[in-house]
């Protein structure tokens, strides 16, 4: 690429000038033709032209209505083309006569009788469910929100035992919760006391009282022997470490390193002491025997641990501020939280809900405790609930429409769980009655209203029918006066026939023929227009470029085309490259054409990343274009200094490398969907690949849509890819204008008809 490098300031002038536009020699495209070529079209291979034909300006009048008749002009005088016909003298008819009822009268009231039925059906219809199935609802509602209740229930009920209660103490969500109430009951600092050691902590993680109380008993012994260091203090001291540790084991590790004033770290598991250690080196522990009222000489261990085994479970477990009873609190209140967003919220009929729990499911609790009532009431007193006689059973859910709670009228559901467990909803008998009288008033003011608007809507459609119709008729007699006659006569007797004949006759006037003739003139010229815009869009000039050879063609396969190629200059030394085609064909594929474009040209502007001028193609062109359209693509990016080439593909035909070191052609085909099918973009940015080729002497990249290798033959055999790659291969050394004449001519050769399948482009670059 030595050629390419040292010329690329050079091309960078000359690529700038030829993308601005200016005029290059071999870059114009003959007036005329249905194709945009950048290099000379195939020599006797021109396909039937598709110019554009001048459309034929007329300045013809249908007779005005109540004048006399004037022939439109006839039109410009031309082979095979006869002038109208003059127009014969007008002839008059009688005018006919409606017989019974006008047709405006009976629209009106069929309208209006049609919509006071239907309102009144429905209404009667709704006021029919609002008194019979307004129950039943209420009933299925109160069964929903007691099956939440239950739902709620559950987990309170199943953590009513004592691994329930020490399991959710442990867990670390409820950790913060308990932290004060925990560090006040290990050592109150303030007041210098506590139920374990001011510098040795409690374990929290414990999965019984038996190792609660274990862990007291540890700490208790661990510091005596922190406060009084000289009850055992040996001559030996390789001995006094040893008993320490006999008697508390690997936790004497910590404790033995521990500076005055500090506090040891909080233990993951808890302590238990060595008894038969204990009982040996009882002596030592006098201090701590006496402030449980015993005598180390004559006590034994076992009887001064079950006495701080008993106040532990007395006052830190059992005691009204003890552990257990702290635990219930805070568990109850968490679940009281949970009903309490069914009875308070401002849209809920629950007015309470009440959990009654069976004696003795919790030791040493009263079944007051256990059981829950939402919203709690004040000063914790006991709610009045009154059953009535009105009690329906629904499965195994008892439903009380005369019940009391509080002294508020209520529904009530009660469901039994087991002998003397129960739970019971209530919902607000007043509030229920309440809206329902209100969506009855609704209901029948809306009714009303229905029918009132649908009178009147009645008049305002029945009249805005007949009045156009009059209009008509009234025309329609005037055009029948004229010449053309020999119309058959209907014979309804109302308005309807007369319509009917009056529109028989028109249906084969000339003025009719002649109006669909001026308008088929109009429609071939806007669509000249279309096809003149959209090559207008197209490149004019091919970018030369010192070290490379670039050339292109474009060959609509109708008027307008759904292919489109474009050049970029990104920079000074990036030349951007697309070829793409657009599912359709015709106008519509030509608008989406001319977005894709617009889209593309807007985000090549200084961007060297063919994937992400892509992605943010596709947000937007799919969010534009109709569902079942979309557009595929092939952007090529060339680095020209370094003959560098990246490329990306939006589920298009593969890239055809040539490459001249090994005189074989290759596929690249990045990988990627096409722009348009996904919406919000996700699965096309994950899909869209990037690759880079590097070029060298003699290699040639082809771009091209699929109107090249699915050209048939006269015996549907497409022209393929293989054809395209021997083409290729052979046209090795020629240059890209003589390479696309040798393509075209050999794809015009396959098909042998003027008749094209589909739009054809292709874009070749070759390094010189």
């Amino acid at each position: 690429m030595d050629s390419v490098g040292s010329a690329s300031s050079d091309a960078r002038i000359d690529l700038k000038a030829r993308m601005a536009g200016k005029p290059q020699q071999g870059g114009n495209t003959p007036p005329g033709t249905n194709r945009r070529m950048m290099t000379p079209p195939p020599p006797g291979q021109a396909r039937k032209s598709t110019g554009t034909t001048p459309a034929i300006k007329s300045s013809g009048q249908l007779p005005t209505v109540g004048g006399p008749q004037v022939a439109a002009p006839p039109a410009a005088a031309g082979p095979g083309r006869a002038a109208p016909a003059p127009a014969g003298p007008p002839q008059r008819r009688s005018k006919p006569k409606t017989q019974g009822m006008p047709i405006k009268t009976k629209i009106v009231l069929a309208m209006s009788s049609l919509a006071v039925g239907v309102s009144l059906l429905i209404f009667l219809i709704v006021m029919l469910i609002a008194t019979t199935a307004l129950e039943s609802t209420i009933q299925q509602a109160g069964v929903g929100m007691l099956q939440q209740a239950e739902a709620i229930h559950r987990p309170y009920r199943a953590g009513l035992n004592e691994k329930g209660l020490i399991a959710y103490f442990g867990q670390p969500a409820n950790r913060e919760k308990f932290d004060k109430y925990w560090q006040q009951m290990e050592w109150d600092e303030r007041a210098k006391r506590g139920s374990f050691h001011a510098r040795i902590p409690a374990c929290r993680e414990f999965a019984n009282w038996e190792q609660f109380k274990e862990d007291r008993v540890w700490v208790l012994v661990a510091g005596n022997i922190l406060d009084n260091p000289r009850d055992l203090n040996l001559s030996d001291a390789a001995r006094e470490e040893a008993i320490k540790f006999e008697i508390l084991g690997e936790g004497w590790a910590e404790l033995r390193d521990l500076k005055p004033n500090q506090r040891a770290s909080a233990p993951n598991a808890p302590r238990r002491i060595n008894k038969a250690a204990m009982e040996r080196y009882k002596s030592y522990f006098s201090k701590l025997f006496r402030d449980n009222g015993l005598d180390a000489g004559s006590d034994k261990f076992e009887r001064l641990k079950a006495r701080i085994d008993q106040d532990t479970e007395n006052r830190l477990i059992e005691g009204p501020q003890g552990l257990r009873k702290t635990i219930f609190r805070f568990f109850q209140e968490d679940f009281v939280k949970d009903l309490e967003e069914l009875t308070t919220a401002d849209d809920s009929q629950v007015r309470f809900i009440f959990f009654q729990i069976p004696d003795d499911t919790l030791p040493r609790f009263r079944t007051e405790e256990l059981n829950v009532v939402s919203p709690r009431p004040r000063e914790n007193r006991e709610l009045e609930r009154l059953a009535s006689s009105d009690v329906v059973t629904k499965g195994d859910v008892s439903i009380d429409r005369g019940a009391f709670i509080g002294g508020v009228a209520a529904y009530s559901f009660s469901k039994s769980l087991s002998p003397g467990e129960s739970i019971s909803i209530y919902l607000d008998r007043e509030q229920i009655q309440s809206r329902k009288q209100a969506l009855i008033w609704s209901i029948l003011g809306i009714s009303f209203v229905g029918i009132g608007l649908s009178i009147a809507l009645a008049f305002l459609i029945g009249g805005s029918i007949t009045k156009p119709l009059q209009t008509l008729m009234t025309d329609i007699e005037i055009i029948s006066g004229g010449n053309f006659d020999h119309r058959p006569m209907a014979r309804s007797s109302d308005e309807i026939g007369i319509v009917s004949r009056l529109l028989g006759d028109m249906a084969a006037g000339l003025k009719e023929a002649q109006k669909v003739w001026l308008e088929n003139q109009g429609r071939k010229h806007d669509l000249d227009i279309a096809k003149e815009i959209q090559e207008n869009l197209l490149p004019k000039h091919v970018p030369r470029i010192a070290g490379y050879d670039v050339s292109a063609y474009y060959s609509p396969s109708k008027e307008v085309g759904g292919d489109y190629y474009d050049f970029f200059l990104v920079d000074k030394t990036h030349l951007g490259m697309i070829c793409a085609d657009v599912s359709g064909k015709g106008i519509p594929g030509s608008m989406v054409m001319m977005m894709a474009k617009a889209l593309v040209s807007y985000e090549a502007q200084d961007n060297l990343s063919p994937r992400d001028i892509f992605c943010k193609v596709n947000r937007t062109l799919a969010k534009d274009i109709k569902r079942g359209m979309f557009v595929t693509a092939f952007y090529m990016l060339l680095d020209i200094p370094t003959a560098r080439l990246t490329v990306a593909s939006a589920g298009h035909n593969p890239l055809l490398l040539y490459r001249a070191a090994t005189k074989q052609c290759i596929e690249v085909n990045p990988g990627g969907i096409a722009l348009g099918f996904d919406k919000d973009g996700r699965l096309f940015e994950r899909n869209m690949k990037e690759e880079v080729i590097q070029l060298q002497r003699g290699d040639r990249a082809v771009i091209y849509t699929d109107g090249v290798t699915e050209a048939m033959s006269p015996t549907n055999e497409e022209f393929g890819e293989q054809r395209m790659q021997a083409i290729t291969i052979q046209c090795a050394g020629k240059t890209s204008a003589e390479y696309l004449t040798t393509l075209v001519n050999a794809i015009q050769g396959h098909a042998q008809t003027d008749d094209q399948h589909d739009d054809i482009t292709i874009v070749t670059l070759k390094v010189g």
